[in-house]
């Protein structure tokens, strides 16, 4: 069996450093740090007291406020990135094969702000169980890549990929093997993550795994630094769009590979010198 070759068409992404692609690249190549004190609780008692948070995201943007009151915030991040990637990619303007294109995302954690929020609750009550009916599919890790699906009407194969740091690399890989078999046309994939919260910084912090620098938080992620304390924690979704190569030319898609790279060569030689 020939196997197939693998282009990527879109691009989508709500981070810390920008909530839109050209933004979030803006900023990196600046070497501007997404991480400050952290807004989204009171955290003055946490070891940790700051984060990479994203900044003025507004979920109304992409959903009505019924919608977004049904998902959590890393569905909302993961959502966003994927309209962004999949209007990047133009496959909404032609008539493409919705059963040949599928979804498969990571998410580490999943739902953690609904599954503390809804602990919460439960704990300040007098013991009666009253949860919201939406508990469990705001919380659960694989809920983002059925949203995705149903919002664009996509057939093809879904599925989350949860292991740890490394989900969001093993939906890539696995959404490229799956074009490069032959199984789908095209994959909408990436992750999302919101576990800024009392849960997450909380757990981290017991595990004593996260950076402690509140001082200088711009400067407290420091990977192979030998002063390094630990890693700080982020939230945000990113999308890319895997296209197999004929597919992609034969619908007149922007092949971003090509221009993505040249750039990435440009911005190193810059960084270089």
């Amino acid at each position: 069996m020939q196997l197939k070759r693998v282009v990527i068409t879109g691009l989508g992404g709500i981070t810390p450093l920008g909530n839109n692609v050209q933004d979030f690249w803006t900023n990196l190549v600046a070497g501007v740090s997404g991480a400050a004190t952290i807004t989204h609780f009171d955290a003055s008692k946490f070891k940790t007291r700051f984060a990479c948070e994203v900044k003025g995201f507004n979920p109304e943007e992409y959903f009505d406020k019924k919608e977004a009151r049904k998902l959590d915030p890393f569905c909302h991040y993961g959502i966003a990135a994927a309209v962004q990637a999949v209007g990047d990619a133009g496959l909404e303007n032609g008539n493409i094969d919705k059963t040949r294109v599928g979804v498969i995302w990571g998410s580490g954690i999943g739902g953690l702000k609904t599954f503390q929020d809804e602990c919460f609750g439960f704990a300040k009550g007098d013991g009666t169980p009253r949860f919201n009916p939406f508990f469990i599919p705001k919380m659960i890790a694989d809920i983002c890549a059925g949203h995705i699906s149903m919002r664009f009407g996509y057939h093809g194969p879904n599925y989350t990929t949860v292991s740890a740091c490394a989900s969001s690399t093993n939906a890539l890989i696995d959404a490229f093997t799956y074009i490069r078999l032959g199984k789908a046309n095209v994959i909408v994939t990436g992750g999302s993550e919101a576990a800024i919260n009392e849960a997450g910084i909380g757990g981290f912090n017991a595990a004593q795994a996260m950076s402690t620098r509140n001082d200088d938080p711009a400067s407290a992620s420091r990977p192979y630094d030998k002063e390094r304390d630990g890693f700080v924690l982020g939230e945000g979704g990113a999308c890319l769009i895997f296209e197999e190569l004929e597919h992609a030319l034969a619908r007149g898609a922007n092949i971003l590979i090509i221009s993505t790279l040249t750039a990435l060569l440009r911005h190193w030689v810059i960084l270089l010198n």
